[in-house]
């Protein structure tokens, strides 16, 4: 019998395997937080349009099936966390700050949830969540 995490795909073992999951968790929650920011920061279209958009074309970007949908999903969960304010994200490093907790909170608990519905939206409002506390503390 099968245990879950061996019924999934890419099963992580070894600390280089985990370090790929993260990077390509980090580009692809990168990119979503990026675009549906952009789209809505700074070309006014609104934000849940903008994010529905980037999820939308985050489904046609082609990743190894090694993979499964997880680069999907992180594009999804980065569109969540871009939909916050410009007072929020005011630069880059905001957007990479969110980008690299974002990608760390969905690699730590690829194992423990199944499924898609909901984690995606709270690692999202962790993500910007945890940029916010920061700010307050310094």
């Amino acid at each position: 019998m099968k245990t879950p995490c061996e019924n999934r795909a890419f099963f992580v073992s070894t600390k280089k395997e985990w370090f790929i999951f993260f990077l390509v968790k980090l580009v692809s929650f990168f990119f979503g937080t990026y675009l549906c920011f952009s789209l809505h920061h700074y070309f006014d279209v609104p934000v849940v349009l903008a994010a529905a958009f980037t999820g939308l074309v985050g489904s046609f970007w082609h990743w190894p099936k090694k993979y499964g949908n997880h680069p999907q999903a992180a594009i999804y969960a980065g569109a969540f966390a871009g939909m916050c304010s410009s007072a929020i994200i005011t630069g880059w490093e905001a957007l990479l700050f969110i980008s690299v907790v974002g990608a760390g909170v969905y690699t730590l608990t690829r194992n423990i949830f199944e499924g898609f519905g909901g984690r995606l939206g709270a690692i999202g409002f962790t993500a910007v969540s945890s940029l916010i506390f920061l700010r307050a503390l310094f």
